[in-house]
C-alpha cells in the first residue's frame, strides 16, 4: 500500500438519504440493515424476530431527511435517524451497520455525519438514548455505552421507558423485560 496509512473513515462516504435518487432496492437495503441490527442487539428486550420499524416509517424518515446512509464502495452499508429537538439541539437515533463490515468505520462515520448537520443546523448539542434492560447487562449495550463515551457521549440519566415515551405506552406493553434508556449528550463546538 505504498507506505501510506488509510483512514478507514476517508473509505466510507455519508449523504443524505434522498427519496428521489434512491431506488427501491437502496431503500429496501437501508431498512433491512436497521431490522438486522436491532433484532440482533435487541433480542433480550423486545424477544425474537423484533421488527424496530415498518419500511413505511422508514420511507417517511427518508421523505422529511431525516435519515443518513453510508457507503462503502458504493454499497450502502448503514443509516442513522438525525433529527432536531429544539433550536439547539439534535439527535440521532436507529443507528445501524453491516455486520459484516464490522470495524470499518461505518458507525462512526454516520455519527460524525450526523453531528456535522446539526451544527450546520446551529444545534449546540447532540442527544441520544440507548435501550437496555433495567435488571441486568447485556453485552452489547454495555460496549455502546463504552462506544459512545469515547466519542465524547455524557451519560445524563436513565429513564423508564414509558417515562421516557409516555405516548408510545403501547409498545412498553410488548416489552419481555423492565428496560430503561440510557440518555446520553455531548456539545458540539
Amino acid at each position: 500500500m505504498n507506505g501510506k496509512s488509510v483512514n478507514i473513515l476517508d473509505m466510507v462516504k455519508t449523504e443524505l438519504a434522498n427519496i428521489r435518487t434512491l431506488s427501491v432496492a437502496d431503500i429496501e437495503r437501508m431498512h433491512a440493515l436497521l431490522i438486522y441490527a436491532y433484532a440482533i442487539t435487541e433480542v433480550e428486550i423486545w424477544g425474537e424476530n423484533y421488527v424496530r420499524m415498518n419500511l413505511q416509517e422508514f420511507v417517511e424518515l427518508i421523505q422529511k431527511k431525516e435519515i443518513i446512509l453510508a457507503r462503502l464502495e458504493e454499497e450502502i452499508v448503514g443509516s442513522i435517524h438525525v433529527y432536531p429537538l429544539s433550536t439547539e439541539s439534535y439527535a440521532f437515533g436507529l443507528l445501524s451497520a453491516d455486520f459484516n463490515k464490522k470495524g470499518r468505520g461505518i458507525g462512526r462515520a454516520l455519527i460524525n455525519a450526523a453531528e456535522k448537520q446539526a451544527k450546520e443546523m446551529g444545534a449546540k448539542k447532540m442527544e441520544l438514548e440507548i435501550l437496555k434492560p433495567q435488571d441486568f447487562e447485556v453485552s452489547v449495550k454495555v460496549a455502546l455505552h463504552d462506544w459512545y463515551s469515547r466519542l465524547g457521549y455524557r451519560f445524563k440519566e436513565a429513564k423508564l421507558f414509558e417515562d421516557r415515551k409516555p405516548d408510545k405506552a403501547e409498545k412498553a406493553l410488548k416489552l419481555k423485560v423492565p428496560s430503561v434508556f440510557d440518555c446520553y449528550e455531548k456539545d458540539l463546538q
